[in-house]
Formats: structure tokens, sequence, C-alpha cells
């Protein structure tokens, strides 16, 4: 029987300030946090035991999953007592008798519409040690890169390669294992599964890759987490989604595909979209302009504010004749007082009030 081990323990300090109040596998994608959807994804494989490895904001995930019943899976949680690394928790799952044989390991920053059950029953046809995910990219240089031979083996694996990389097929995060590749993981330091596992298992046995050619995005840096957003948007709801909870006002304007999520209520003379994600609960006020933006649970927005390819954060205040400008990222309950005007690609931390202007762009506002 094939389990699933979810690895969500990371900092993800590339994408603060939204993971400085949670982990990142709960951060939203249109209505719900990532890790649904990467156990939505186990689930349609018929796999009901899961491993969750967690250590940053541990409680957090906890606290929502418990055992897995409200989500119909067996849920156990794997939590190290130091850094070990990403290629860490599978060992430790082996030493405590979680797994006995071939494993699914999914990093829990993807969103991908990968067929889970496809990947495990090529694997099972391959009969390698272990079976890599893979994705095209347009830009492979950010990601572990892949040459596969006819066969679908893998002939190289360059992490992160600083030249021309010889394909544009990358690492998806996304494993199938056998059992025999825990003994090439360390138990005394730290160790990475793309850096360090992968590489060993290329000297040692067959390792083959397998082609995804759907949806997949990491979430590693906000303008990933938009774009992941967007792909979900695209493929679920192409001509736009309100949900039947939502208050539209009179003269909204709404250039699809949008997102409208529950007990939303948009003011009268409104232009949302396209490529727009408002979450539950957000109260958005008359004459607002909000394209390419994720707005999060519970943010009110008052009249007659601009927002552009930006995120905001959770519970967050957006005074009147506000402007936001594009690739601003704003932490979970900031204030923005009316009038304040926001330069792009600003950063803004939690429960940070603005009264003035942030005029230099990329500032960081502690």
């Amino acid at each position: 029987m094939v389990i699933a081990l979810i690895l969500t323990g990371g900092f993800a300090t590339r994408l603060r300030p939204l993971t400085l109040t949670k982990p990142k596998a709960l951060l939203p994608i249109l209505d719900k946090p990532l890790l649904d959807w990467i156990i939505e994804g186990v689930k349609k494989a018929s796999i009901k035991d899961v491993i969750l490895s967690v250590r940053y904001l541990s409680h957090l995930i906890k606290s929502r999953y418990g055992d897995g019943s409200t989500y119909n899976v067996n849920i156990r949680y794997l939590e190290e007592s130091k850094p070990l690394g990403d290629a860490g928790p599978l060992r430790l799952a082996f030493e405590r008798g979680e797994i006995e044989g071939t494993f699914l390991t999914i990093y829990g920053d993807v969103f991908s519409d990968l067929n889970l059950l496809d990947l495990i029953n090529y694997h099972k046809k391959k009969g390698g040690i272990a079976t890599l995910a893979l994705a095209k990219v347009e830009d492979p240089l950010r990601y572990g890169v892949v040459v596969l031979d006819d066969e679908g083996k893998v002939k190289s694996f360059i992490e992160k390669p600083k030249e021309r990389p010889p394909s544009n097929i990358v690492n998806a995060g996304v494993y199938v294992f056998e059992p025999e590749v825990i003994k090439y993981i360390p138990s005394k330091y730290p160790s990475k599964i793309s850096l360090h596992l992968i590489p060993k298992l290329l000297k040692i046995g067959d390792v083959y890759g397998y082609v995804h050619e759907g949806i997949w995005s990491d979430i590693g840096v906000p303008i990933d987490y938009r774009r992941a957003n967007y792909m979900a948007l695209k493929k679920l709801y192409p001509n736009g989604y309100i949900d039947k909870t939502a208050e539209i006002g009179d003269d909204v304007e709404i250039i699809n595909p949008a997102f409208i999520g529950k007990n939303v209520i948009v003011g009268r003379g409104s232009k949302l979209g396209p490529l727009t994600v408002i979450n539950e609960a957000v109260r958005i006020g008359t004459s607002c302009r909000i394209k390419g933006s994720i707005v999060m649970m519970g943010t009110l927005i008052d009249d007659s504010v601009v927002i552009g390819d930006s995120i905001i954060g959770e519970k967050s205040f957006i005074g009147k004749w506000v402007r936001i400008e594009d690739g601003v990222v704003l932490g979970d309950e900031v204030v923005i007082d009316d009038e304040v005007f926001i330069a792009r690609n600003a950063i803004i931390l939690p429960f940070k009030e603005v009264t003035s202007d942030v005029r230099e762009e990329g500032k960081v506002v502690l």
C-alpha cells in the first residue's frame, strides 16, 4: 500500500510577509489552502494514509487537519527535533516504522493537477528505484533541470543550472520512491532530496521521469503564488465564478476570469478583474478598481481604491482613495490610511499601520 509523505515544514522566507503568520502550505489557492488541494489529489489516487512533515508554525496545520477524518484520510504527523533538510523526514518516517513499501513524497508548496495514480502506475511499470514527476517551464534556471533518454530514464539532473540549461524539463517536486532510498539519506546531518539524494540514486539505480503536461506551479515567491491562483482560475473557472452568497452592487463590472468568494460584498460602480481572486468575507467599497490581485479573507477595502497586480493579506483595512501599485505584498492585518500611495513591489509586514505614502519602489515597511 502506497502512503503519501507531504513536506510542509519549511520557513518559506521568500514568501514573507505572507508566511510570517501562516505556513506556506496554508496559503489559499482560490478558496482553500494549497494543502487542501494536495490532499484532494492524494485521495483521488486512492491513498488513505498521509504523513505531514511539519515544523514551522506546525500548530496551525495540526489544528486544521487533525487526524484527517474530516478529509477522509488518515493523517499522522512527523516533526523533527532539529532541521534535517527536506530529505530528513523520509529517513525519520522510515525509522519510526511509518514507511515500509513504495511511498509518495510531495512538496507542500506545489500546486498541480498531476494525476498521482498515473504517476504511481508509471513508476511500477518502469521498475526503478525512484520516479520524478517533471514539468515543462519557460525559465528552467530556477529549478532542477532533467534530461531524459528515449525510455524515460533520467540521464542527468542539474540543480539550478548557472548556464544555459540542457532542457526545459524540471523537477516538479513530486516523487515516488522505493524504501531502499532511505539508506542513502544520512541520519546525523541535513540532506536535501534534489541536491544530495537524487544524484546518489542516479549512480546506483534506475531513476525515471514522468512528464506532466497540465497545470504546475510552485509558490516559492509572491509572483509564483499569484501565478498559481491564475492557473487555477483559468482552468476551473475560465468564465469566472461568483459565489451565490456574494452581494454585487449596481453597475459593478467584472472582467473574467475573476473569482468572488463566499459572503463577499462589492459596492456599486466598482470594477474587478481580470485575473482577480477575492476571498471569503471581503468587503469592497464603491468605485474601486482591482485587477490581477489576490485579496485574502476578511479584508475591508473602502471607497475609490485602486489595486493592481498585488497581494493583500487577511483582515487588512484599506482606506479611501488608496492607490496600490503593481507587485505590492501586504501581510495580514495591515492598515492603510486614507489617500496613501504604495509604490511598486513594496512589502508591508503584518500588523503595520501605514499613515503616509510609500514612494520608494521595493521598500520593506517593518
